[in-house]
Formats: C-alpha cells, structure tokens, sequence
C-alpha cells in the first residue's frame, strides 16, 4: 500500500466548456486550495464526454496545475485517472495518477461535491 503524504481541500472557482476535435463536449473545472507541504494549489480537472452521454456514471480526467512552496518556487503536476459519480447525488470520486515537475510520482483519492463546491482527499507516494 503506498504510503499517504498529506489531504488536500480545494474550491471550485469556475468551469469553462468547449468541445474537443471528435466533437465531444469538453469540461474544465478549476479549483484553488491548500495541501500541506504543497502550500498553496492551483489547478483544472478536465475531463470529456459525447452529448449523448452526458449522463454518464463514470469516465476518464486529466489534473493540469501548480502548487506554490514555501521557498518561492513551484511544483508543476500532470496527472490522469477517472472518476465516478456516486448513486443519484451529485458527487464524483476520482483517483489521479500525477507526474511532478521535480520527477515525483504521486497518486491522489478524492471526491469533488456539487453541494459544497470542495474537492478534497489524500495524496499517496508513488
């Protein structure tokens, strides 16, 4: 089991829409909060889906951001995963498997509720 380093919580400030290439309705959710150690966390859940699906109880998203440190610097993440919609309420799960701009690899478990506009959960070594 790989080891927790830390939670985060974020607030979503905002979603843009667009489509993709393959004409696919295109969903970016942006989010700022704090997970500890990070500092400050910045970033976008994106994920997409056919018009005809936009009911869909599970699919794939990508985390694109950037966590400010303490020493002024700052942490570029990559990551890609899935979510999953939780019974009939507006609550998503979503597992990450991220890439860090300084060669780390971590693996983040949360969920992200329409209610309360947070999205937090833990964040994994490796």
């Amino acid at each position: 089991m790989p080891e927790e380093i830390g939670e985060f919580t974020l607030t979503h400030t905002g979603c843009t829409f667009g489509t993709n290439s393959k004409g696919e309705i295109v969903y970016n959710n942006n989010f700022v909060g704090e997970a500890p150690g990070f500092g400050p966390v910045w970033g976008t859940l994106i994920s997409s889906q056919t018009l005809t699906d936009t009911n869909a109880r599970a699919g794939e998203c990508q985390w694109i951001g950037t966590a400010f440190l303490d020493d002024g610097s700052q942490l570029g993440a990559l990551g890609s995963g899935t979510w999953e919609k939780s019974s009939d309420n507006h609550k998503w799960n979503m597992t990450l498997n991220l890439d860090l701009s300084d060669g780390d690899k971590h693996r983040s478990e949360g969920s992200m509720d329409l209610e309360t506009l947070i999205f937090s959960g833990k964040i994994y070594q490796g």
